[in-house]
């Protein structure tokens, strides 16, 4: 049963050409989610990994580990904002790792790579972090590759939608 926010996650995936009135390429992004603030999950796609909590094990420079507690939500959260290592694992979603490549503050987007290719746009409105995980080797339904450029501007769409619905 849809909670209302399924046409959100399908527009987080899909690019909407308003010319000709209907979606023009699908697999924009391999993931996408919405979650409100409070960290309650509101949609995401089928695969989608999810933001976990818990112990991660951190290398030490002595060779020894330290389990790191990861709040994935919270880090995302404050990846948002800037914050380019919100956990002593840095930025983490689904139990991979993301580097922030750059912040826009005014609109509360980052962007992300991950080792191995790939990367996210993580994009915060008032009530709502919106998340897009794409993936190097997929493919869209045009056969291109999915790819930064996408992924961020189908986060970054959403954001403004649901800043201008008051979300």
């Amino acid at each position: 049963m849809s909670n209302g926010w399924d046409s959100y996650i399908w527009a987080l995936q899909s690019r909407y050409s308003f010319k000709k009135q209907q979606y023009t390429v699908t697999g924009v992004c391999e993931h996408a989610a919405i979650y409100g603030i409070d960290g309650t999950c509101w949609a995401h796609t089928s695969a989608w990994p999810g933001l976990k909590e818990y112990e991660h094990p951190l290398e030490q420079d002595d060779g020894s580990t330290t389990n790191i507690h990861v709040n994935e939500f919270s880090g995302a959260s404050k990846c948002s904002k800037g914050n380019r290592n919100p956990t002593a694992a840095g930025i983490r979603m689904g139990n991979i790792k993301f580097m922030m490549i750059r912040n826009d503050p005014e609109t509360n987007v980052s962007y992300l790579s991950r080792m191995g290719g790939g990367g996210a746009c993580i994009a915060q409105s008032k009530n709502a972090l919106i998340i897009t995980i794409w993936n190097k080797d997929a493919l869209m339904s045009n056969n291109q590759n999915q790819n930064a450029g996408d992924c961020n501007e189908m986060a970054e769409l959403c954001r403004e939608r649901l800043v201008k619905e008051g979300y």
